[in-house]
């Protein structure tokens, strides 16, 4: 039988964490500053204990147990130094001279200790769920289900349950009770298990080494080791579909025949046939067509004379009348000492053929993403270093190569120009040559200036001409340069995108499980408000909904990213694949899908491309204080604020009173330094400053201030007819 040394190898590899870690034997001594403990050196002052345990000769262990710090034997305990690295716990463990455990909260502040007892709880408001995994304080718990079918989602839920006939067993995995092998095989993703009563999960995944069965076999859909080697294969049975050659005449066909690169074995003559049925075949000379060159079975098809050459079959001159390299490639040297053509920004020459550069698995990078976004949101087109949104690799991915070839007048597609015109010849015409006649340029243009005084169109009702000469729908709300660009299908910008009427053209803005763009720009997509209406998923994802709204889409949360509540920068960085008003956030249909210390509010998310305002969002936010509905300032306590928030449905505000920052110094100026918590940034006359809502309207203003109606928000729609207003004090 084969031996499963995937497995045997765990053993050794938790005997190698044992002496990384530095368990050393008696007589080892440490630096200043640091003392042994557990076999480790560690620093004085790199523990923390949790409620319930104390520090006693660096190690944490239960208050009863530490009446002394002398004689206190520090292989008593053992715990995680990191959550899911059982590994080095099972390690550590083994180190214990008696058999004990430590306990471990380096760099735990909550959680488990690994003994029991308990590394910390949370106190904080904002952060209130531990999650044990990482031993770290978060808003919401992530679930963690990475490599599980079953089982404690580690929140309270469940990562799924089992069909009849199979289990969950202690690792999270759906066990099938036919199961004879040791448990912790099926499924690892180390070894397809075969002969084991059921069929290995493993078994299902291409390249993984096979074990349980003999030389020769395989493990077929049920799990049961059979000969891989037909009954009438006649030669012999190790060189059946072994990858050595195609071996020919053995009474049924070699799977290997099916690669050209291999050679036949077991039949003769130059260059040797073997048919589909697996029997020997005579060569056939192959010279149709052809003028020279061999004929694939030892002989030739001619020869050319003079300078010609033999190419494809044909005697031709490699360089007259053009160059033959060019007749099947479109770029690169062709062999007479030019060029066949250069490739766009974005592409590189690959064997005479302009070929796309490959994108990297980087949501910042422009890489694939040249004269589009990035899936950060960052911009990749030529206008990105006005606005100042450029991805951080734009200039060295999507940099623009001056082209001037045959030109003498005009653009060189760079922003430069390729020369400029005499008085006699005075305009560029598009041919890129100077003419004394001026020829309209509207080659791809819709509207805007022709070149010659007059016009390539005007845009009907409802668009506007964008700098790229173009209609661009009124209701686009993404950057207009990202309409009809030829590089994609933008969707959730307000409007559909003209690129979207081209087939299979990348589809950007939508999750995976979006294949189209509607006529109304929103993804076609089953869109979430909340995590509970996904069951064990999440509500995950920032997609536009087309009311100047967004949601997510139901998922799997990313069990490798930030909690809801954490900072981030981008929507990969979270749980929840969605990083508003820089917080990882989830979405909400009412207070009561959010922690006690939370609301339902609306944020904004910036619109794909440009920075600006896309809408909003329903999702829960820190909010301290009691939450109490307020209709005046009066109403709030001496220690709260009666502020604004933007309500999750109507967009309006919502007043509620908050313990926020100093609001007794309002009317400072917030074109540079933000307002403090609870204030709003507010426009009097041109000028920005910081101010309180006036609800109850003059009362509720210091003297010298008055009340008055501001814009609340855009309502995220273009058109401000509809954007809710809010009361606010302002100076007289």
């Amino acid at each position: 039988m084969t031996v499963r040394a995937a497995h045997a190898g765990a053993a050794a590899l938790v005997a190698w964490l044992a002496l990384a870690t530095g368990c050393g034997a008696a007589g080892d001594t440490c630096g200043p500053g640091t003392h042994l403990a557990g076999g480790t050196c560690i620093a004085d002052d790199a523990i923390t204990c949790g409620e319930g345990v104390t520090l006693a000769d660096g190690q944490c262990v239960a208050a009863s147990d530490a009446t002394a710090t002398d004689g206190f034997d520090a292989s008593e305990t053992v715990g995680d130094a990191d959550a899911g690295a059982d590994t080095l716990t099972d390690a550590l463990e083994e180190t214990a001279t008696d058999g004990g455990c430590t306990a471990f909260c380096i760099g735990r502040v909550c959680g488990s200790n690994g003994c029991g007892g308990s590394c910390g709880t949370c106190q904080t408001p904002e952060a209130p769920v531990c999650n044990d995994a990482s031993g770290q304080c978060a808003a919401v718990c992530v679930p963690q289900c990475t490599g599980k079918t079953c089982g404690d989602n580690g929140c309270g839920g469940s990562c799924g349950t089992c069909a009849s006939g199979s289990t969950c067993n202690a690792a999270s995995v759906c066990l099938p009770d036919a199961w004879t092998c040791t448990a912790a095989w099926f499924g690892d993703g180390a070894v397809c298990d075969c002969g084991c009563g059921a069929a290995d999960a493993d078994c299902a995944k291409p390249k993984l080494p096979l074990a349980g069965c003999e030389a020769q076999q395989i493990c077929n859909a049920t799990g049961q080791c059979v000969s891989k080697v037909p009954a009438g294969w006649t030669c012999a049975a190790n060189t059946y579909a072994a990858l050595d050659a195609c071996n020919c005449g053995c009474g049924v066909p070699d799977p290997d025949c099916q690669y050209a690169s291999l050679a036949v074995a077991g039949c003769s003559g130059f260059n040797p046939v073997c048919d589909g049925s697996g029997t020997c075949a005579t060569c056939v000379p192959t010279c149709s067509g052809k003028d020279c060159g061999a004929d694939g079975c030892g002989g030739s098809c001619g020869a050319c004379s003079g300078a010609n050459v033999c190419a494809l079959g044909k005697c031709v001159d490699l360089c007259s009348p053009t160059p033959f390299k060019c007749q099947t490639a479109t770029c690169g040297d062709d062999g007479c000492g030019g060029s066949c053509g250069s490739c766009a920004a974005g592409s590189a020459c690959q064997n005479g053929s302009c070929v796309a550069d490959t994108p990297v698995d980087d949501p910042t990078s422009c890489a694939g993403h040249c004269g589009s976004t990035a899936p950060a949101g960052c911009y990749c087109t030529a206008s990105c270093q006005a606005i100042g949104y450029c991805c951080a690799d734009y200039a060295t991915t999507c940099a623009c190569k001056p082209d001037c070839t045959g030109k003498a007048c005009g653009s060189d597609g760079c922003g430069g120009t390729c020369g400029t015109c005499p008085g006699s010849a005075p305009y560029c015409n598009t041919a890129f040559q100077c003419d004394a006649n001026c020829q309209p340029a509207c080659g791809g243009k819709t509207c805007g200036p022709d070149g010659c005084g007059g016009t390539c169109g005007s845009c009907g009702s409802g668009a506007t001409c964008s700098k790229a000469n173009s209609c661009v729908p009124a209701s686009w709300t993404c950057d207009p340069l990202l309409y009809g660009d030829k590089m994609g299908c933008d969707c959730g910008c307000g409007a559909q995108d003209i690129d979207c009427q081209t087939a299979n053209a990348p589809l950007f803005g939508c999750p995976a499980s979006a294949t189209s763009c509607s006529t109304t720009g929103i993804c076609d997509a089953t869109f979430c408000a909340n995590n509970a209406a996904c069951g064990n998923q999440w509500c995950v994802g920032v997609y536009a909904k087309g009311d100047g709204t967004f949601a997510g889409t139901c998922d799997t949360a990313v069990s490798a990213g930030a909690a809801p509540g954490a900072g981030c920068d981008i929507d990969a960085d979270c749980a929840s694949l969605a990083c508003i008003a820089g917080r990882c956030r989830i979405y909400c249909n009412s207070d009561a899908d959010c922690a006690t210390t939370e609301l339902c509010v609306a944020e904004p998310v910036a619109a794909q491309g440009s920075g600006g305002m896309g809408g909003f969002a329903a999702v829960c936010a820190f909010i301290p204080g009691s939450h109490t509905a307020c209709k005046a300032q009066a109403n709030c306590s001496s220690t709260e604020t009666c502020v604004a928030l933007t309500d999750a449905k109507s967009l309006a505000p919502r007043y509620v009173c908050a313990k926020v920052g100093d609001v007794s110094a309002i009317g400072k100026a917030c074109d540079a330094f933000p307002c403090e918590n609870g204030q709003l940034c507010v426009s009097n006359g041109g000028a920005l400053l910081c101010t309180l809502p006036c609800p109850a309207g003059a009362p509720d203003c210091p003297a010298q201030f008055h009340c008055d109606q501001v814009t609340f928000n855009s309502a995220g729609t273009v058109s401000t007819t509809d954007d809710p207003k809010v009361p606010v004090c302002l100076p007289n």
